[in-house]
């Protein structure tokens, strides 16, 4: 399961203009309903991104129906390559250490699928289509908490074929949250919520952890002030969307922040300290992640040359050797469950039986389909790709519900 911190930048890059032209002139040009995507990426998974970035534009319109969403046909431009290579050339050299980017003064979205893949790539784009939204729509200078935290909400979401599940949280954003908070690495909130975009983007090329815990703690402070509350009511919501209204209208962040919540800084970390030790991934999150770890494990096997041809006997494997995968990003590491069943059950532990859980051979992939179909859970596709040197990627389709 590849660990993702997704580092996307919001980018003053008009000087790029010429550079970004010639990097397009052989692209081939995908119209949706929203966006205009240049791209070299195989047909299929352009039109997958096409269809998925046009349903996310539309959620971003519905939870800020609030604001001036009608563009009047203006569509925004998305370039997405295969090669890393390409993309630096677009960017000028200026984006080494990104998965994507937004220029505003370009009205462009950019990203890559090489070394990424295709699942991060598809988280990217929802993160940095957010941005071109939000400075079109709401301000051009969010302050980067709530930049980058709303973004990495969307992020987050889940795109089931019809409609994205939003609010998701997943179990790598509680780890990294609460180690966090038990090292005292979170930044303090009044640092955070001054943080100009400069400070913000300089801290992540000097360190990469700090950057890790930047982008974490962003999302979560959106994603408390969003959704906190009891018995499914958002405590802090509309005055969420007052801040964001109050900021759309030119007041000074900070300002706008006392004017919609208070001026008590010290008062929001200490119900976001409270709300983050309680957290919990979400359902729907915890079985695209335990999806994610099978997928590694039959990946690192065939690396080993040793192939499964039923579940029972991958299941069987693991549990008799007691398989644990280890698992780094930054100084956070972790492990897989010592129980290796707890990956072949429900979430309520009963398990899945030969049709719920199964292998799908597909003609040309180096691993057969892993497929979970499961009443009342996520239908869960993972695919297999061979690349080059000999390496494989996974990627996780949900089928539906």
């Amino acid at each position: 399961m590849p660990l993702r911190i997704v580092f996307v930048f919001i980018l003053a890059l008009a000087a790029l203009v010429p550079s970004a032209r010639a990097a397009s002139n052989e692209l081939r040009v995908l119209e949706t309903n929203h966006y205009r995507i240049h791209t070299d990426l195989d047909r299929s998974l352009a039109e997958d991104l096409a269809r998925r970035m046009d349903a996310m534009y539309e959620e971003y319109a519905r939870r800020l129906a609030n604001f001036d969403v009608d563009r009047s046909g203006k569509k925004f431009d998305v370039y997405l390559f295969n090669r890393r290579e390409d993309y630096l050339k677009f960017t000028g050299g200026r984006a080494n250490n990104t998965a994507g980017i937004t220029i505003p003064e370009l009205n462009i979205v950019a990203a890559y699928l090489q070394t990424q893949g295709r699942d991060n790539l598809r988280h990217t784009l929802q993160h940095e289509a957010f941005h071109q939204f939000a400075h079109s729509v709401i301000n051009n200078e969010l302050p980067p908490w709530i930049d980058e935290g709303l973004a990495g909400m969307f992020e987050e979401g889940i795109w089931t074929g019809r409609a994205f599940l939003l609010g998701q949280v997943p179990q790598r954003r509680v780890r990294q949250l609460q180690a966090d908070i038990a090292t005292k690495r979170v930044v303090d909130f009044k640092t955070m919520m001054a943080m100009p975009l400069k400070e913000w983007n300089q801290s992540l090329e000097k360190d990469k952890v700090r950057g890790g815990t930047q982008y974490n703690q962003a999302w979560s402070m959106c994603h408390f002030l969003v959704y906190a509350g009891a018995d499914g009511h958002p405590k802090y919501r509309a005055r969420f969307l007052d801040l964001l209204q109050r900021i759309h209208g030119n007041t000074p962040p900070m300002q706008a922040f006392e004017e919609a919540f208070s001026s008590n800084i010290d008062g929001f970390k200490t119900r976001w300290l409270q709300w983050a030790g309680d957290l919990q991934p979400t359902p729907e999150a915890t079985l695209m992640e335990r999806q994610d770890i099978l997928a590694d494990m039959l990946i690192k096997f065939l690396q080993e040359n040793r192939r499964f041809n039923a579940l029972d006997d991958f299941r069987d494997f693991l549990v008799s050797h007691g398989i644990r995968m280890q698992y780094s990003n930054g100084d956070l590491k972790w492990a897989t469950d010592s129980d290796p069943r707890v990956y072949f059950r429900t979430l309520e532990g009963r398990g899945y039986n030969r049709g719920e859980l199964y292998f799908d051979t597909r003609s040309g992939a180096p691993l057969p389909d892993l497929v979970l179909n499961s009443p009342g859970e996520l239908k869960l596709r993972s695919r297999f790709y061979d690349l080059p040197h000999g390496e494989i990627e996974h990627e996780l389709i949900v089928e539906g519900r």
